[in-house]
């Protein structure tokens, strides 16, 4: 080997310093070793050319040199940093911070303009200050951009290219520059203006190792070492380094990095490489699109629908808690008969004053069996001792006369109210109004009838059945005066009653209530000698079916996301593939596996969201569609129409406040999680096999 170096180059600092360094690369079953030993130091300063023909190792020398590759086994520090010993974050900040990469094939990024390009180092170096859109414009100007910086890599010739790639070398201010091949691509003109470019530099003192093939490319450098075989051949140096410091000719970073201003940086390099492919991106949204207005669309749908439900439930009396007698179990009572039982008046007044969320408290006693008779006709029926909300809470309908008043309990008056059957089979054609029947051993006069009724149906624990048939509604307090004493005797020998019937000011106290009317009735009875029913039977079905409303509703636009979420992760992936060369270029220029994986999530989530938002758009639009909907389905095809149920023709849509944030957290999740494997898949690319990837 031949070597002509002088003292004052050996005693100048050392950038680099290589000792034994070797690379084998697998072929198969065989190893070929490509470097075999080399010990080079460069000196700060310096200007290196590497020449050898094809095949002698030069560019794997450089990438070894730009921590892009490792060696098989020998030393290389930076400075006084060995690289053998950095993790790949402690590489990525060297090259980030110390080394500039310039390369053949320019390596700029398309989707960004120059000054975007030349500022691509300094995301990965801490972030970016105020004063770095200055350097980056005065960088520019000092490689002969000024007018073109906001021209894309596709409108600049290929020396301007260089000429940018130079500039995004310089941006961090490193001890030296890399460049492989810098003028390989470039006509004669070109090629001179960019080697005066590198002699200015250098001359400013900045180190530079270039690779070169090319002898008159050479002989501009300070040092020509050449390569064959994987070895050093020679090493002649024609002048001495450069003393001069690279930080006195370049303005120097001012501020503090901030690093939202480089999230946002992020965030419109993601959006305009989306842009890059509109039509794909536009249809990658759809999926995220059609997935959320789904969840809104489907949960607004099932909302109104089980509104719907429990409009018709509260019709029934979903508002009401039931409180009836019951007789104690042998078990309570000790095995005695209990002859006092159940509810009474003043059951009634405790649950009015106790229990706070009850708006109405309506009493009412059963007598079954009991013979009612004019002239000589006679039928058997049910007495229902009430008061006048009795007709409310059953939606009783008055035939004719009227129902029975307040003044009728007060004063405890003898009249009553048939039922038409009963009037029907006592009085035939004639007019009952103000004629008398004997009940029991009285005569109650007829003050009104209702109409016949659907029988309500017992609800197991809520309401014992009830056929309104044979009914004659007496005031309460009137039944109680002439009846009581001998058929009507409760708990601790108190007025008794029936049933209680409570209307709550809120139907969703009802179970709340429910626990409160248990906890005040077991304070004053000696036995659990009532039932206490909420019509929850009827809100269960309701609520069961609105689950399963929900979940069916849920798990098809789940499917919808889901299948967006697909689409997300198919798109990335073919991204990451078409993108692997952008990737190298990244990692060669300082960015970390996170950094990698940041901009890929960035990308993921920038679709996720505008699908997001546009599908929450499309959502809040339930109502007029559906409109929309009925109305052309009523005018084309209005057998279809009649054919559908009732509560799908008069069934209107209730957006859930809720379903907006749940639907748009998980587009955002679907984004993150499908986009997470695609940008990991890239940022474990090894940044010498991305840089070669030919994509």
């Amino acid at each position: 080997m031949t070597t002509s170096v002088s003292q004052d180059a050996t005693d100048a600092e050392i950038a680099l310093k290589v000792r034994g360094l070797c690379k084998d690369y697998q072929l198969g079953s065989q190893s070929v070793r490509v470097l075999k030993g080399i010990d080079l130091d460069v000196p700060r300063g310096d200007y290196v050319a590497i020449m050898g023909p094809s095949g002698s190792g030069k560019s794997t020398f450089l990438n070894l040199l730009g921590g892009l590759d490792s060696p098989t086994s020998g030393e290389y520090f930076i400075g006084d940093r060995d690289v053998a010993k950095l993790t790949d974050n402690e590489l990525s900040a060297i090259r980030a911070e110390r080394i500039g990469f310039v390369f053949q094939a320019y390596n700029l990024l398309p989707q960004l303009d120059v000054i975007e390009n030349v500022e691509v180092p300094l995301a990965y170096n801490g972030g970016m200050t105020l004063s770095d859109r200055d350097r980056t414009v005065k960088l520019t100007d000092l490689v002969g951009l000024r007018g073109r910086t906001e021209h894309r890599p596709t409108e600049l010739s290929g020396g301007q290219q260089q000429r940018a790639g130079i500039a995004r070398s310089l941006i961090n201010q490193p001890e030296f520059i890399l460049a492989d091949e810098a003028t390989g691509n470039l006509d004669t003109v070109t090629t001179e203006e960019i080697l005066d470019l590198f002699d200015e530099l250098n001359q400013q003192g900045v180190t530079i190792v270039m690779v070169t093939h090319e002898e008159e490319v050479a002989q501009r450098a300070r040092r020509i070492v050449r390569l064959r075989d994987g070895q050093i051949e020679s090493d002649q140096r024609s002048k001495e380094p450069s003393r001069e410091n690279p930080a006195n000719s370049l303005q120097a970073r001012k501020g503090t990095p901030s690093r939202l201003r480089l999230r946002l940086r992020d965030v419109r390099v993601g959006m305009k490489t989306l842009l890059m492919h509109p039509l794909r991106s536009m249809l990658t949204i759809l999926g995220i699109f059609i997935g959320v207005a789904s969840v809104i669309w489907l949960l607004a749908i099932s909302e109104g629908i089980a509104d719907k439900a429990n409009s018709q439930i509260e019709e029934l009396g979903a508002k009401n808690i039931i409180v009836m007698t019951s007789r104690p179990s042998t078990e309570e009572s000790g095995g005695q008969r209990v002859y006092f039982y159940g509810l009474t008046e003043e059951d009634c007044w405790l649950l009015e004053k106790n229990v706070p969320s009850v708006d109405l408290v309506i009493p009412f006693y059963r007598n079954t069996g009991r013979q009612f008779r004019y002239a000589d006709r006679v039928t058997i029926g049910e007495i229902n001792a009430c008061t006048p909300e009795y007709r409310d809470l059953y939606s009783l309908k008055l035939r004719q006369g009227r129902f029975l008043h307040q003044r009728d309990i007060d004063t405890a008056d003898n009249v009553c109210v048939l039922a038409a059957e009963v009037a029907d089979t006592l009085f035939k054609h004639e007019d009952p109004i103000g004629k008398s029947i004997h009940v029991v051993d009285d005569f109650f006069r007829v003050v009104g009838v209702v109409e016949a009724r659907e029988e309500l149906d017992s609800v197991e624990d809520t309401s014992r059945s009830q056929d309104f048939s044979d009914n004659v509604y007496l005031p309460l307090e009137t039944y109680w005066r002439r009846f009581g004493e001998a058929y009507s005797v409760g708990n601790n020998g108190g007025r008794a009653l029936s049933q209680i019937t409570l209307r709550l000011k809120n139907q969703e106290d009802a179970v709340a209530t429910g626990q409160a009317v248990e906890q005040a009735l077991s304070r004053s009875h000696l036995f659990t000698d009532y039932k206490i029913g909420v019509p929850l039977k009827l809100l269960e079905q309701a609520r069961n079916t609105r689950m399963m409303f929900v979940a069916m509703m849920g798990l098809l636009a789940g499917i919808s996301l889901l299948v967006g979420g697909i689409g997300i992760m198919n798109i990335m992936l073919a991204t990451v593939t078409e993108r692997t060369r952008e990737i190298g270029i990244r990692r060669a220029l300082g960015a970390r596996r996170i950094d990698i994986t940041r901009q890929f999530l960035i990308e993921t989530v920038l679709l996720s969201v505008t699908g997001g938002i546009t599908g929450i758009l499309a959502g809040l639009t339930c109502n007029r569609v559906l409109e929309w909907f009925r109305w052309g389905l009523e005018t084309g095809f209005p057998e279809i129409m009649e054919s559908l149920p009732e509560t799908v023709q008069t069934m209107e849509p209730i957006i859930i406040p809720w379903s907006i944030p749940l639907a748009f957290g998980i587009s955002v999740a679907v984004g993150v999680l499908f986009g997470l494997y695609p940008a990991r898949r890239a940022a474990v690319m090894s940044p010498i096999d991305a840089l070669r990837h030919a994509g």
